[in-house]
C-alpha cells in the first residue's frame, strides 16, 4: 500500500468514504448500532476488516478498529482498546464473528 494509513483518525475517515456511517457498541450481548438503536447478534454481522494501532511512545495507548456490515446493510465501525485495557463484553462478541478480512482490504 502506497499511501498506508497510520492514526485512528485517518483509518475511520477512509471507512467513512466507504460507507461506513454507524458507529458500533456492544451491550448485553449485543452489537448495537448508535444512530439507529438496531440490535445484532454475532451470527447477523461480518467483521470486513480489522485494524490494529500501537501507540508510539506509549505502550498502553493501543486500540483495535472494526469495519462491521449487518445482515440488513448497516455500515459502521467499532472501536475497543487493545491488550490489558479491551473490553471484555467487546471480545467476546467478535469471537463469535466469522472474519471476512479479505473483503475489504483492496480498498482501505
Amino acid at each position: 500500500m502506497e499511501n498506508e494509513m497510520k492514526t485512528v483518525v485517518e483509518v475511520i475517515n477512509r471507512l467513512r468514504e466507504k460507507h461506513y456511517i454507524h458507529d458500533f457498541e456492544v451491550s448485553h450481548h449485543k452489537l448495537i448500532c448508535k444512530e439507529t438503536g438496531e440490535c445484532f447478534d454475532a451470527h447477523e454481522v461480518l467483521i470486513d476488516k480489522t485494524f490494529r494501532f500501537e501507540g508510539d511512545s506509549n505502550p498502553d495507548d493501543m486500540s483495535v478498529l472494526f469495519a462491521v456490515t449487518s445482515k440488513s446493510g448497516t455500515k459502521g465501525i467499532l472501536l475497543d482498546a487493545y491488550g490489558t485495557y479491551s473490553n471484555a463484553d467487546v471480545s467476546e462478541f467478535i469471537k463469535k464473528i466469522p472474519n471476512q478480512d479479505e473483503a475489504v482490504a483492496e480498498f482501505i
